[in-house]
């Protein structure tokens, strides 16, 4: 789900030296008291210099600037100067051992190659596996690209009935690979030995998905989505009227729209989706982050009514300079408002440059502006609908409640929504719901939910 717009970034690091070639992908965990984060470094050498841009993943922070990059004998030093922060480390073995250092505070950092273990991450599950696993592409003719993914399929020869994941927000691969775990290859696992058939796929322009991720929207996802049901149809190994949607997050408001009007879709599974408006699910994360905060009440009232008033601005964004102007405009009060951002030296305008960037994606602005119900209202196929008590970014009663209402309002009645106690987004057992426990947990997704969601699913495949 995309993250709340001022959620303050600590960023970490992650840079190394691979076979006398520091160039490529690094990523390490930075710790700071019970906070556990991700930084990942990206690496190129352009002729005797180097440039570096860096990802924040478990903050939702991709492709940031860097200002300089220097690797002299076995010494790597990333400065990002628009960030306040700098990383330097010796390059040993396999990996680069060094201190990053944001806001004037150092803490160890080690680097390491992509594959090599940060996390302990139990239910990932590894090989040998007792369930056939095919490599697929998938045509998607609309827009001239393919998908790219996996297909995995009960032991034992058969006819099996079918569930197609669709991630959430952000550029994911098919195991929606996010703070160190891989919520959909667990959930593909187990399901698969439970009997079904699962499909995972990468998105559009990420992994091996041709197409560009960047300029996609949410109806676009929508239509990834229906060229992967459309290829389930056509294999001889599934049972062509007992084919399913599981999505999570964003992906749950895609499910709903390739499941409308659909005789496609037999039954849908939605976690963590949202049931208001794509604005009013970005209002109350905003409001989640400035009362972790500690803001004052008189000061959220005023800074809502600016997100709000710049969040409208770019449902009928044009690109003009007049629109340009006025979301800088506001980007700019709205910085002035946050003096922490100051205390940590996040200089202004970089950062500035970076949220409005990320405003006017077509990602973003069509989030903005799409209504789950428009489309929950002509689902017509059996609906489970379930969150956890302690999500923080799409609050449970809340959206579970407009859901059913959506569902019931179209005569669909054949729907469960379900909260889980002290659950968080990911669905992991948590203590206060917040995104820094992402990344400390090292459950995955709570067992309960994975044999609830089996269950559900084996009942509506008879």
């Amino acid at each position: 789900m995309h993250k709340t717009l001022f959620s303050v970034i600590l960023f970490f690091t992650t840079a190394i030296l691979y076979c006398q070639d520091i160039t490529g992908t690094w990523e390490g965990l930075i710790k700071t008291g019970n906070t556990r984060l991700r930084l990942v470094f990206h690496i190129e050498r352009n002729d005797t210099s180097f440039t570096t841009t860096m990802d924040s993943p478990d903050q939702g922070a991709f492709g940031l600037p860097t200002s300089r990059t220097t690797f002299n004998e076995n010494k790597l030093e990333i400065v990002a100067s628009g960030l306040g922060l700098f990383y330097r480390g010796i390059w040993e073995n396999d990996s680069v051992k060094g201190i990053f250092n944001q806001g004037g505070i150092p803490v160890p950092l080690i680097l390491k190659r992509p594959g090599m273990p940060l996390y302990s991450r139990p239910q990932t599950p590894t090989t040998p596996l007792p369930y056939m696993s095919e490599e697929v592409i998938i045509p998607q003719k609309k827009d001239s690209l393919f998908l790219s993914g996996t297909l995995t399929l009960p032991d034992g020869k058969g006819v099996f009935p079918a569930v197609v994941l669709i991630a959430g927000s952000g550029p994911n691969d098919r195991d929606e690979t996010l703070f160190g775990h891989k919520p959909f290859l667990v959930i593909s696992d187990f399901l698969t030995r439970q009997g079904f058939a699962v499909l995972r796929y990468d998105k559009r322009g990420v992994g091996k998905s041709t197409g560009d991720y960047s300029k996609a929207t949410i109806r676009d996802f929508a239509e990834d989505a229906k060229a992967v049901v459309e290829y389930l149809r056509q294999r001889k190994e599934i049972h062509s009227s007992r084919i399913g949607l599981l999505g999570h997050s964003e992906g749950a408001i895609v499910a709903p729209m390739v499941a409308a009007n659909s005789n496609a879709v037999h039954f849908m599974v939605l976690m963590a989706g949202p049931g208001t408006k794509g604005i009013d699910v970005i209002m109350d994360q905003n409001e989640n982050a400035m009362k972790t905060q500690g803001m004052e009440p008189e000061t959220m009232v005023k800074l809502q009514q600016i997100n709000r008033e710049m969040f409208e601005s770019l449902l009928t964004w044009d690109g003009s300079e007049s629109h340009r102007t006025a979301l800088r405009d506001k980007l700019s009060y709205l910085w002035e408002q946050l003096p922490i951002l100051t205390k940590l030296k996040v200089k202004k305008e970089p950062y500035l440059r970076s949220q409005f960037n990320a405003l006017i994606t077509p990602g973003y602005r069509s989030f903005l502006a799409t209504d789950p119900a428009v489309y929950l209202e002509k689902v017509s196929c059996p609906v489970l609908a379930i969150n956890g008590e302690k999500d923080t970014q799409v609050p449970a009663e809340k959206n579970l409640t407009a859901i059913k209402k959506a569902l019931e309002k179209g005569k669909n009645f054949r729907n469960k929504t379900q909260i889980y106690p002290g659950l968080n987004h990911l669905f992991q057992e948590s203590i206060t719901g917040q995104a820094d426990e992402y990344t400390k947990s090292e459950q995955t997704i709570s067992p309960v939910v994975l044999t609830d969601i089996t269950n559900w699913m084996k009942r509506q495949a008879e």
